[in-house]
């Protein structure tokens, strides 16, 4: 964001999406049921998709204009890059409508909902109205932003990034987009700055880099402890079922050495060091690694 104030606007609470606390934050009445608000953001999403148009510069950057009656420009619903995921939340499924501008480099990566994000952005209303933007890309955890960011970003790609003779940065082929969220997906109920309660937003936006990382410090990335591979509809990973996911459990297999301790060897000159994800060893003739099997210490 643009300091460290719109930064806390982002921040959500668990269930309620709460910007800064200030005098433009309004909660006036009791958020209506989602099952009652998502058909309202959906058609509106759907009718904006269908009455407008998008231009993209060079840079990704996007212009949406309204279809003039018998205009010719292709709507965005009718476009080839225009994908969604379905998404479910709040005992719904939402569907969540995006832009590929780019996918981003072949060799790059992508976050997952809860890495972190090098990202820039312009934040609109429908109206076209701007509520943010950051044209120099900034970092965000993407479990603190709206839950939007952390299901739409993870589909796109990191660039790759040359060092210019004068110390700058120069960013190419990196992942670009645009998301239409319901408010659900942004922040519900809550009236910040221009934003109305229960608007749907949009962004443009451009993952520059990420960085995936480890939210139990048991030397094991999150990306490698957070979604259950057994599973299709996005479970998390809990490899002793005590409810604690992998990812925030620092003893995974709750057979009383942390994971910390079973990824982690010494080398040649007695020095300590950590097995990489892919290196780390099962036990004789298991298939699980060491730190995922309780028999295995």
């Amino acid at each position: 964001m643009k300091n460290i104030y719109k930064v806390l606007c982002f921040v959500l609470l668990a269930t309620v999406f709460a910007g800064c606390p200030s005098d433009d934050n309004v909660y006036a009445e009791p958020p209506k049921p989602y099952a009652e608000q998502y058909p309202i953001d959906e058609a509106a999403i759907e009718d904006f998709l269908a009455t407008h148009f998008v231009t993209v510069d060079a840079d990704f950057n996007t212009t949406f204009t309204k279809i003039e009656t018998g205009g010719t420009e292709t709507p965005i619903k009718n476009m080839s890059n225009l994908a969604f995921k379905m998404v479910d939340r709040n005992d719904l499924t939402y569907k969540l409508y995006y832009l590929v501008l780019n996918e981003g480099d072949a060799a790059g990566e992508s976050p997952i909902k809860v890495d972190s994000s090098f990202v820039s952005y312009k934040g609109t209303l429908f109206d076209n109205t701007v509520f943010d933007t950051a044209e120099s890309p900034v970092w965000f955890m993407l479990q603190d932003v709206v839950p939007g960011w952390g299901e739409i970003i993870p589909q796109f790609k990191t660039g790759t990034s040359i060092e210019n003779p004068d110390g700058t940065v120069t960013y190419q082929n990196y992942g670009a987009g645009v998301m239409f969220l319901p408010s659900a997906f942004a922040y519900y109920n809550g009236s910040i700055g221009v934003i109305p309660q229960y608007s749907p937003l949009v962004f443009n936006f451009k993952l520059i880099n990420q960085k995936h990382i480890d939210h139990d410090s048991d030397r094991v990335l999150s990306v490698y402890e957070y979604y259950d591979p057994t599973k299709t509809d996005g479970s998390l990973l809990d490899t002793d079922g005590d409810g604690v996911p992998d990812y925030l459990d620092i003893d995974d297999d709750n057979d009383g050495t942390i994971t910390k301790e079973e990824v982690k060897y010494f080398d040649v000159n007695g020095d300590k060091q950590y097995y990489e994800f892919a290196n780390i060893p099962t036990c004789s003739g298991g298939t699980l690694k060491k730190h995922l099997d309780s028999s295995c210490q």
